[in-house]
Formats: structure tokens, C-alpha cells, sequence
């Protein structure tokens, strides 16, 4: 996507050839925040009693790459003002490289994990109470990275930096149907946690959280019992023209 090429060129220059590490914002922070709002004037903005990363026509940007419950008492002041975006980054690809204390790469290695729109419901689930107010939406990118560490003593390992080398996936998600949309199409009728699991090859506590979210939003009903499991089938979601 050529466009996030440029937010993170713009990202290395905002970094001023300064290194690895050395920003006040980690990079993959900052090249989401030059995607969704490409203006740079537009950023860290003044709105109400806090400071929104942007501040754009379409409404606030807000990215938080983990700890998604710390946005709270943020979407608490905006949502009631304007649209609000939230952007969490999932790493679909990951590289891991070491380097010395003086920067030089000694290692590199694929992380043999792979993480995607699922893996991104252990956060999502914080902000469920927020999930139905029409100024809401989250956008879950699916980034490839590299993963820049440092030996330190004791063999100690410190992250230093991630640095985004390319969105391969972006998942919107603003209304009920697009969580439902989610659901794959080989499921049963009616379904318990561990069929979903076994489809989607996800661990089974994002897939609780993932169930429950659905729930929450009229997207899935309990129908019954498989033995001790509970069984879930499809329903009609919640109607975004009632939100709020």
C-alpha cells in the first residue's frame, strides 16, 4: 500500500537520522498516526482536557499499539464530540533482529508467529462498553515489522524498537455486522467455542472473548448445550441505525 509507504518515510524523518529507538514515539506509533491522518498539523491537537494524537476532518485518531483500557477516559471526553478511530496494530509478520550497543546487527530471525484480526480481541474486549456509540470505530492493522532488540547484561534482552515495514491487512470495524462478518463461513449452524477454534486455528481464549463480544452485540445467541459446552448460532445484529 503505497500510502503507508509514505507514512513511514515520513516517520523516518521525523526520527531526524537520529537511530533505533531514540524517538520520543516508537515507530510503528508514529507511522500509523502519518496514515490515518497524513497531516502532520493535524497531530497531537488540544480537544477538551487532553491531547488527541490527530485531530482530523473525519474526527479524532487515537493509535495505541497495546493497552487498549487506557484510552478510556480519552474516548469518554471525545466520543460525545466527534468520531473517534481507534488503531491497534496486529503483527502478521514479524522479524527479530539484535544489535550491539553500538547499533550493528549481530542476529536476524522470522518470528514463527502470526497474528491477525483475531488476535487483536484480548484488547477489543476492554473496550466493549464503547463498541455500540455511533462515534465509535476501531481499525485493526495487520502490519509486517522488524523487531529491533539489544543484548544487555546478564544476557538480558530490551526491546528496542518496531519498526513497520508493510500493512498488509486493515479491518474496520465500526458496526455490529462487521464483527459479524468475522465469523468464518465453515461453521456450523450452531457452534460451540471449539469448533470456532479449530476453524480459525486461534487460541481458545481469544475465541471466548471473541464469542462474548458477538454476544454483546446481537451478532450470536447461546441455543442450547453440547454436553458442558454451550452452542451458538448467527442472529441479526444490532442495526447501526439504533446505536448509541
Amino acid at each position: 500500500m503505497d500510502d503507508f509507504a509514505a507514512a513511514i518515510a515520513a516517520a523516518e524523518r521525523d526520527a531526524g537520522g537520529k537511530g533505533i529507538g531514540t524517538l520520543g514515539e516508537k515507530t510503528l506509533h508514529l507511522a500509523l498516526k502519518y496514515y490515518f491522518a497524513p497531516d502532520p498539523e493535524t497531530h497531537e491537537r488540544p480537544l477538551g482536557s487532553f491531547v488527541a494524537d490527530a485531530v482530523t476532518e473525519e474526527g479524532v485518531v487515537e493509535v495505541q499499539t497495546r493497552g487498549l483500557s487506557r484510552l478510556k477516559p480519552k474516548l469518554d471526553a471525545f466520543l460525545p464530540l466527534c468520531p473517534v478511530t481507534v488503531v491497534h496494530p496486529v503483527a502478521q509478520e514479524k522479524w527479530l533482529l539484535r544489535v550491539d550497543e553500538n547499533g550493528e546487527l549481530c542476529s536476524k530471525r522470522k518470528s514463527p508467529k502470526h497474528e491477525s484480526v483475531y488476535s487483536a480481541m484480548r484488547e477489543l474486549y476492554t473496550l466493549r462498553d464503547y463498541m455500540l456509540h455511533p462515534n465509535f470505530r476501531a481499525a485493526v492493522c495487520g502490519v509486517a515489522l522488524a523487531e529491533y532488540s539489544v543484548a544487555g547484561k546478564r544476557g538480558r534482552k530490551y526491546k528496542l524498537d518496531r519498526m513497520p515495514l508493510e500493512l498488509q491487512a486493515l479491518w474496520m470495524l465500526e458496526s455490529p455486522e462487521d464483527y459479524a462478518a468475522l465469523l468464518p463461513d465453515g461453521l456450523p449452524a450452531e457452534f460451540t467455542v471449539p469448533e470456532l477454534c479449530a476453524v480459525l486455528h486461534q487460541q481458545e481464549m481469544q475465541m471466548r472473548l471473541f464469542v462474548s463480544l458477538l454476544q454483546r452485540l446481537g451478532c450470536i445467541a447461546e441455543c442450547g448445550r453440547r454436553g458442558r459446552l454451550k452452542l451458538w448460532r448467527r442472529t441479526e445484529p444490532v442495526s447501526a441505525a439504533i446505536r448509541g
